[in-house]
């Protein structure tokens, strides 16, 4: 939504403790003195204020709410005023914007089949909305010394943990992992990207990849063989017509 100084304003919710709504704005505005968020549950006349703060970049104008409650048909209308003069209303149902913590307590280690088992814990307590509910991750990973070669995989079940493995990574470098979350029933925002967990692939080459590596190797061998000993053939038989 776009008014005037305002650009970019939406709300978003972590559907456990707050509603936070922000805003686009133009540089060096100072947001606790010029603008006013005036909020109320579309079932009742009670107007709370909520006075905005500039984010750290000081291009942005946000205010938190924090509700008693949170439920799947709660709405709040919005009033926003900019220098004591109303701008506009905005209606928001946070059942609809919901962009959900990030997993937390990430964690790594090595299984005794050589892979890497990473693990990690749902960000909201066992009282909370989301707590149990249908949730899909996305893990993403790299190697430290190049960033921008990431690879992702989508995790389409409930799960706290996943197999990385390790004939997939190069031997001798250090990855970085990071996980983000999506509640299917809620599925409006992903979350940020968790804390990186970092580790070191020193995988061991075993039998069994050897045997693998070996068999397109030999047939390869086998092929090119054949074609030699057919042009020396050909050629042979040539020389002596």
């Amino acid at each position: 939504m776009t008014a005037g100084p305002v650009q970019e304003f939406a709300c978003f919710t972590d559907y456990d403790k707050e509603l936070v709504c922000h805003w686009k704005v133009p540089a060096q505005t100072n947001c606790s003195k010029e603008f006013l968020l005036c909020y109320s549950k579309k079932t009742s006349s009670e107007v709370n204020v909520c006075v905005p703060e500039n984010e750290k970049d000081n291009l942005w104008c946000t205010c938190t709410i924090c509700p008693d409650y949170f439920v799947s048909g709660l709405t709040y209308v919005l009033a926003l005023q900019f220098n004591g003069t109303h701008m506009w209303n905005y209606s928001v149902t946070p059942a609809l914007v919901v962009k959900p913590r990030a997993p937390k307590n990430l964690a790594i280690g090595k299984a005794e089949n050589g892979n890497f088992n990473l693990s990690w814990e749902e960000n909201y307590s066992p009282s909370s909305m989301l707590s149990g509910q249908p949730v899909i991750y996305e893990l993403k990973y790299w190697r430290k010394q190049h960033p921008t070669e990431v690879s992702v995989k989508a995790i389409n079940y409930r799960a706290k943990s996943f197999e990385i493995t390790a004939s997939s990574l190069r031997r001798g470098y250090d990855y970085v992992a990071s996980l983000r979350c999506n509640y299917t029933d809620y599925p409006a925002y992903w979350s940020e990207w968790s804390e990186e967990v970092e580790f070191h692939c020193d995988y061991q080459v075993t039998a069994e990849d050897i045997l693998q590596m070996a068999v397109p190797i030999s047939c390869i061998l086998i092929m090119a063989g054949s074609v030699i000993c057919y042009f020396c053939f050909t050629k042979y038989v040539s020389y002596w017509l």
